[in-house]
């Protein structure tokens, strides 16, 4: 799958103080992104939940169960097309038994190729990866408990090669990498059997 990056009018076009609301679900219950996948398994099965603590009453969720470990299905809003921005991300890991992952993905420019930050609840830790050509590389990693059946706020804040990652409001890590200057589409990430539902996801442009 590629997307679309400069074809489709941005937005996200706010002043950077102005965080606007991207959006995952339709107020009336359906999908609001683009459905994809890394990996291998079954497709990808994102599904509009009811959740009365997500926006409208609706919270996104993948729901296919499918507990292949390197399967990692994504949901892509192609026209939140940012490279330096400031992000929060609500979402409350439900179950899983291969995983209890909650994913947010950044600079995609396609389905092998972009920045991800993965929280754990099943080893309890929050990480950033480098999906290139569909493999994962490890660029930091911070161990703390992460409750399932909790919201939590993950927010990334994206500079040129710099990123800084906090949950809940503490920063866990700031981090520098140089492969992928490219700005791209935001969205949402998981990984095997995961269910997590994702809430609001707020971003705005950060200027250099």
């Amino acid at each position: 799958m590629r997307f679309l990056l400069f074809l489709i009018p941005l937005v996200l076009a706010a002043p950077a103080a102005a965080q606007l609301m991207v959006p995952l679900t339709t107020p009336d219950g359906r999908v609001a992104c683009t459905q994809g996948m890394t990996g291998i398994g079954r497709p990808a099965a994102w599904r509009a939940v009811e959740d009365r603590d997500a926006p409208n009453g609706w919270a996104l969720a993948e729901t296919a169960a499918d507990p292949t470990d390197s399967r990692f299905p994504l949901c892509i809003v192609e026209r939140a097309v940012l490279r330096d921005f400031d992000a929060t991300l609500r979402f409350k890991i439900v179950s899983g038994v291969r995983e209890r992952a909650a994913g947010f993905m950044f600079r995609a420019q396609n389905a092998n190729d972009y920045y991800v930050v993965r929280a754990s609840a099943l080893d309890n830790s929050v990480r950033l990866y480098r999906m290139e050509k569909g493999k994962r590389r490890q660029i930091a990693v911070k161990e703390l408990p992460i409750e399932a059946g909790k919201w939590h706020a993950l927010r990334v804040v994206a500079v040129d090669d710099r990123f800084e990652v906090a949950l809940d409001g503490a920063t866990l890590f700031t981090v520098t990498d140089r492969t992928l200057p490219q700005p791209g589409p935001m969205g949402v990430w998981s990984q095997a059997d995961s269910v997590t539902h994702y809430g609001s996801l707020l971003a705005a442009p950060v200027a250099r």
